[in-house]
């Protein structure tokens, strides 16, 4: 730091608060004009009869006999006993005796006042006795404030002159100066002192300047105070006075240097040493310079931003505090590996895409512009690495490329596939397949190699004279995997849907004894095309029947068509008179012969063949439950059956049993294998 003067001259003075009043108009109005205060301890008691409010007595000139003098005692808060603002506040009092010095010569009315706030007046009447002079002086008679009062301003003098009825007060006026202000050096306006005075006219009075006083006043700078007196020619004394202070208007100034003269880095920093030097100068009074602060620097190592200040104060003012801000980072960003990394992730840890790696740096001292940045991977393969990128900080200061790495195991190729053979390996004779045929693939990885098995099969899906069998999907370790469809067989002859077959007729319902004629069949195929049909099953027997097409297409596919017919049972009518049938027993003698009375039918076509009959006899048990009947013809001879073409009808003789007592049903077969009739006998 380097300190140099110019000049020498006075420090500044305190500069103390102003109240008071305008002592004549009070005086003559009976009320209170504020003006400026002095230097204070405590709130003051003043009187009007001046505009300072100081300890210096001021003076009344009364005449004996004259008309009473006046003035008006008021509180200015002054702050100087430690409490803000007035002391009278809420409900507190100030209670003052007035007294007077030589009541022979003057006497003060009333003697005890109380105030009870700051802006309350009191008004004193002082009234003359007798030639001579008296102080009238105030004093605390009471205080519950808890604070303190100056009472030396309320003080004045009373000068008394033997009886001069006609002779008033003068007043004295001092203009050009007031009371409370500052000037600066070599700029204090001239004090002029005016004297009025009823008898005597206006007289202008000289002007008594006192000696500078203050820590500076050796260099014509503190306080000085103007004052001035007059005696009128009844002999009335008066004195009148002003303070003011005069003070340096030269402060000191403060510069600095710094080296480099610029930040040599970014942002206002700096990243090589820098050094600060101070200079102070004072034009006036470099006798009372105080430096604060204002120490030269040498910055080598990092640091945030520091401030360096130098405060300058004298007599004629002060400088500062002139604040130097200095950052200086000289070290790159440290950069790490960050967490996570962003691209498709396969599986087995592998990434199916180019990966973005994360990187961050820390800096200590200026910051980074960027803390977080990523670089993306190039090309495929275990453990490709990535490296980090460049980091800068605030100050300028750069990382190295590739500061850190990460490394990554990346595939996004996926698995090679081949087609290798099909299941069945050949066709039919006709070259075609008539099921789903099974294709095997081959599949192959360079890179992260093979997850799945290295052989798939796939099955053929439809029909056609040119199917294709798609391969399955392949997958490698990575996750990747091959299209389907990626390799694929060669054209395949496929025929699933079997034919048609239809029947050419359709075999009507025959009765018993007569030949169906069966019908033939056609096959028909949309695709690999007929190659046979077959007509199988029917019969003669009773009951329905069934005929089946079998047709065959050239691939060996086979169906079926089925169509049914009838060989109906003959219709036997009887037995006739005398044979009762349903829920009756015939009864009838024993050994007798019974004629059984028929006829047959297939359809309308009656049947009259004998040997197509069989009749049978069984024993059964005689229920009380049948109806019983008599039957009322019999006939002849031995058993015989035969047909009377005249009566159109079967006669079957049956000779009973000689077995009295004992129930037979009678039963007679037809040829058709199916139909019969029974009657039942009781015989006696």
């Amino acid at each position: 730091m380097r300190f140099s003067a110019v000049s020498v001259g006075a420090g500044p003075g305190r500069q103390p608060r102003r109240a008071g009043f305008r002592a004549a108009a009070a005086v003559a109005a009976g009320s209170l004009l504020l003006a400026s205060a002095g230097v204070a301890y405590a709130d003051d008691v003043f009187n009007s009869l001046d505009s300072d409010i100081d300890a210096v007595a001021e003076v009344m000139a009364l005449n004996v006999g004259g008309t009473p003098g006046n003035t008006v005692l008021a509180v200015q808060p002054t702050g100087g006993d430690g409490k803000s603002g007035c002391n009278l506040t809420g409900s507190t009092t100030l209670s003052v005796n007035l007294s007077s010095s030589n009541t022979a010569v003057a006497t003060v009315s009333p003697s005890i006042v109380t105030f009870n706030s700051c802006g309350a007046t009191r008004t004193l009447t002082i009234t003359a006795v007798g030639p001579g002079s008296a102080s009238v002086t105030a004093s605390q008679r009471s205080n519950d404030t808890g604070a303190g009062f100056n009472f030396a301003p309320a003080g004045f003098t009373v000068n008394v002159t033997a009886p001069a009825p006609s002779n008033t007060a003068p007043v004295l006026t001092i203009d050009g100066v007031t009371s409370g202000a500052s000037y600066a050096k070599g700029s204090v306006p001239t004090a002029v002192c005016t004297a009025t005075d009823a008898e005597d006219g206006i007289i202008t009075r000289p002007i008594t300047l006192s000696a500078i006083t203050g820590a500076d006043a050796a260099y014509g700078v503190g306080s000085q105070e103007a004052s001035c007196d007059y005696t009128d020619a009844g002999g009335l004394y008066v004195k009148s006075s002003v303070t003011y202070s005069i003070t340096d208007a030269t402060a000191p100034e403060i510069n600095y240097t710094l080296s480099p003269i610029a930040p040599d880095g970014d942002n206002g920093w700096y990243q090589s040493a820098v050094a600060l030097a101070w200079t102070v100068t004072d034009g006036d009074s470099p006798s009372t310079i105080h430096l604060d602060g204002c120490v030269d620097q040498l910055i080598t190592a990092d640091q945030t931003s520091t401030d360096y200040t130098c405060s300058a104060t004298s007599s004629g003012g002060s400088d500062g505090p002139v604040k130097v801000s200095i950052k200086k980072d000289g070290t790159a960003p440290t950069v790490s590996n960050a967490a996570g990394a962003t691209g498709t992730l396969g599986k087995n840890g592998w990434f199916t895409s180019n990966v973005t790696a994360f990187f961050t740096a820390t800096d200590a001292t200026s910051g980074l512009t960027t803390n977080a940045k990523s670089a993306t991977s190039e090309g495929q393969g275990a453990g490709v690495s990535v490296a980090s990128p460049i980091f800068s900080d605030v100050a300028g200061n750069s990382s190295a490329a590739g500061a850190a790495s990460q490394s990554f195991d990346i595939d996004w190729t996926a698995p090679n596939v081949t087609y290798v053979s099909v299941s069945p390996t050949t066709p039919n004779a006709n070259g075609w397949y008539k099921e789903d045929v099974v294709a095997t693939f081959a599949g192959s990885d360079l890179i992260s190699g093979l997850a799945s098995p290295a052989t798939l099969t796939a099955t053929s899906t439809g029909e056609g004279s040119a199917v294709v069998v798609e391969s399955p999907v392949f997958e490698d370790m990575a996750g990747n995997t091959s299209a389907v469809g990626a390799a694929k067989s060669g054209e395949l002859k496929i025929d699933k849907t079997a034919p048609t077959a239809t029947f050419d007729s359709t075999t009507a319902d025959v009765y018993y004894g007569s030949t169906p004629v069966f019908p033939t069949c056609t096959a028909s195929d949309s695709l690999s095309g007929p190659a046979s049909c077959v007509v199988t099953g029917g019969g003669t027997a009773v009951g329905t029947h069934t005929l089946t097409a079998t047709a065959t297409d050239m691939a060996g596919n086979t169906a079926e068509a089925t169509q049914t017919y009838k060989v109906n049972p003959w219709t036997i009518k009887g037995f006739y008179q005398p044979i009762d049938m349903g829920n009756v027993l015939n009864t009838v003698k024993n050994g007798s012969t019974v004629p059984a009375k028929f006829e047959v039918f297939a359809g309308d076509k009656e049947i009259t063949d004998p040997s197509l009959m069989k009749f049978s006899m069984a024993p059964i048990t005689c229920s009380l439950g049948y109806l019983t009947d008599d039957v009322e013809t019999t006939s002849t001879g031995s058993t015989v059956l035969r047909y009377d073409a005249t009566a159109g009808q079967f006669i079957y003789n049956w000779k009973t049993p000689s077995v009295a007592g004992s129930c037979y049903r009678l039963t007679m077969w037809a040829g058709d294998g199916y139909s019969s009739i029974s009657a039942s006998f009781k015989l006696k």
